[in-house]
């Protein structure tokens, strides 16, 4: 059955309310936490340290507009990337709540094409031919290898959420089948 026609099934169903708007809790429960003391204060370090990154990565990139073009462009665009990191961060503490369906997600894309970009410009600024660029992109890919599984963690708690969200419409249109199949039999009883 195509995802068209089962939503159109399931909006033909007569809708109960009740159940929809515990439905419609329980989802908006499980998908948006209100922020605690501990994730606010990881949320404020994580910002400053965001904020900071930029300002350094933006240094850099003056500092290194003699070296090569290719290096200075991968620090600013590290610096850009460490901006919407500070934003992405600054968003949720001002909102007060965390959105475990999107925040993570975009959280986790921003650490991970920061560390891809910082790698791709240690390999740049050591060069592979001497052993200091060698000693650069060693270091970049232990960064990358810690990103890639924040990365893996994310997609898995991402697929658990959906899981969680599927469990929960399920439990809702098993309840709407009870309610519907138990109605004749108590008008019956009556």
């Amino acid at each position: 059955m195509s995802h068209e026609l089962r939503d159109k099934l399931i909006a033909a169903e007569p809708e109960d309310s009740g159940l929809r708007q515990e439905y419609e809790r329980r989802l908006a429960t499980m998908l948006e936490t209100p922020i605690t003391w501990y994730r606010r204060t990881g949320l404020i370090v994580g910002t400053l340290v965001c904020l900071a990154t930029a300002v350094v990565a933006g240094i850099m990139a003056v500092q290194f507009r003699h070296h090569s073009l290719n290096v200075s462009i991968g620090i600013a665009i590290a610096g850009v990337l460490a901006l919407a990191g500070a934003g992405i961060t600054g968003r949720i503490l001002i909102r007060g709540t965390y959105r475990r369906d999107r925040d993570s997600s975009a959280q986790a894309g921003i650490i991970w094409a920061f560390i891809v970009v910082l790698v791709t410009t240690f390999m740049l600024m050591g060069g592979i031919d001497s052993i200091r660029g060698v000693g650069l992109t060693v270091v970049g890919i232990v960064f990358l290898i810690g990103a890639g599984v924040l990365l893996l963690r994310t997609v898995i708690e991402q697929s658990e959420l959906r899981t969680r969200e599927k469990l929960l419409e399920m439990e809702l249109r098993l309840t709407r089948i009870t309610d519907e199949l138990s109605a004749p039999r108590r008008e019956k009883h009556e």
